[in-house]
């Protein structure tokens, strides 16, 4: 890689994908990596503590059920932690398509909520959207 294709590298946005289903965190992955710096976590519990440990990413996608720290759990650990970790925006990206847990999802800090199985495009549109 070359010093210009590292700072490029470096100077991209970065995306914190939170996901247990190994396949999905692959694949919404692989729809943005072109174009953002993409991090990994399999669970709310690791990233959590990825959370405390690095440098914030400028967004999170996160999936509503999984096991350690569900989503609405971290949502609300990240949401009234630091003022900085507060500001990430969350998109959450689930197959639980229930327009009450919606509402409470938006109503306690998420972005938006996009439910699988997902159109490509509607996830890069709101990415781009959000992060330029």
């Amino acid at each position: 890689m070359s010093i210009e294709q590292s700072n490029k590298r470096i100077a991209r946005k970065s995306i914190l994908i939170v996901d247990d289903n190994e396949s999905m965190r692959l694949l919404i992955g692989s729809y943005l990596e072109g174009n953002y710096n993409i991090i990994y976590q399999n669970d709310g519990l690791q990233a959590i503590l990825y959370l405390k440990e690095n440098v914030l990413p400028d967004l999170i996608l996160l999936d509503m059920e999984m096991p350690n720290i569900n989503g609405r759990v971290f949502l609300r650990r990240v949401k009234t932690a630091g003022q900085q970790l507060g500001k990430i925006p969350i998109i959450f990206i689930s197959s639980v398509n229930s327009r009450s847990l919606i509402k409470s999802t938006l109503r306690h800090g998420a972005i938006d909520y996009i439910i699988k199985p997902f159109d490509p495009s509607e996830l890069t549109d709101k990415v781009k959207t959000i992060l330029g």
